[in-house]
C-alpha cells in the first residue's frame, strides 16, 4: 500500500512540475534553460521535480516585491519583474472621469430643457382638438 501511495506522489509531483515549468515562461526559468528543466523533469522523475521547486522556478511574487524596484532604463519598459504596479484610482478620485461625468449631466439636462417646450407644445394642441 506504501508503494502505491508514494508512486502516486511522484507521478503527481511530476505531473504539477511539468506543467509548471511549461507555463512558466522562458525568460523567468532559474538555472537552467526552459527546455533543460522540462527534460530534467521527464527523465528524473523524482529529483528533477525537487530541483526544479527549489532552482528552477521563478521566485514567487512576495519576494520579488521585497526586492527594490529595477531602475528605470529610459526605454519605456513599464512592468518589469519586481516592480509594483500602480494602485487603481477609485472613479470619484480621477479628475478625468469627474470631468467626463459632468459633462455628460450638462449634456443630459441641456437634452432634457430643449424636449420640455416641446411637449408643452404638442399638450397644447391636443387640448385644443
Amino acid at each position: 500500500m506504501m508503494i502505491i501511495g508514494a508512486f502516486a506522489l511522484v507521478i503527481g509531483l511530476s505531473l504539477y512540475t511539468l506543467l509548471d515549468a511549461a507555463r512558466t515562461p522562458a525568460a523567468d526559468a532559474r538555472t537552467l534553460p526552459k527546455w533543460l528543466w522540462i527534460i530534467v523533469i521527464i527523465f528524473f522523475p523524482i529529483v528533477g521535480p525537487v530541483f526544479w521547486l527549489f532552482f528552477g522556478r521563478p521566485r514567487s511574487e512576495k519576494s520579488a516585491a521585497e526586492q527594490p524596484p529595477a531602475a528605470d532604463t529610459g526605454r519605456g519598459l513599464k512592468g518589469r519583474r519586481g516592480t509594483v504596479p500602480p494602485a487603481p484610482k477609485a472613479p470619484d478620485d480621477d479628475e478625468e472621469y469627474l470631468r467626463w461625468l459632468k459633462a455628460k449631466a450638462e449634456r443630459q439636462k441641456r437634452d432634457r430643457q430643449r424636449q420640455e417646450p416641446r411637449d408643452d407644445a404638442t399638450d397644447d394642441t391636443d387640448g385644443e382638438k
